[in-house]
């Protein structure tokens, strides 16, 4: 059997649809999510051919205020942002979002 926070990685997108139900994310949810994005970060400098590009449910995207087609990674950074605010400098969004744009996955 996998460990549970295993588990908890392999099911980020479950986490997600949680939370966009108003499901509360513990600390060690947030923390899980936190490693899969930077996980995702690094697997991105490998290629771009992974499910966290594709676009997540329109139930998801509406259950956080984020337009219809927005990617899983970036409902993940979305969510980083809300449960760790940062007081200067760029959100973990508009780092994803630049990264995308500088590999042109997505339209400036």
């Amino acid at each position: 059997m996998l460990p549970e926070c295993l588990l908890l990685l392999m099911n980020y997108q479950l986490l997600i649809e949680s939370y966009s139900f108003g499901t509360t994310l513990s600390n060690q949810e947030i923390e899980l999510l936190s490693l899969e994005l930077e996980t995702q970060i690094m697997n991105m400098n490998i290629s771009t051919d992974f499910g966290c590009l594709k676009s997540a449910p329109s139930h998801i995207c509406k259950g956080l205020n984020l337009r219809e087609g927005t990617s899983w990674i970036m409902c993940l950074a979305e969510i980083l942002d809300i449960h760790n605010p940062i007081k200067i400098g760029k959100t973990k969004s508009v780092k994803i979002y630049e990264l995308l744009l500088e590999k042109g996955l997505v339209i400036g």
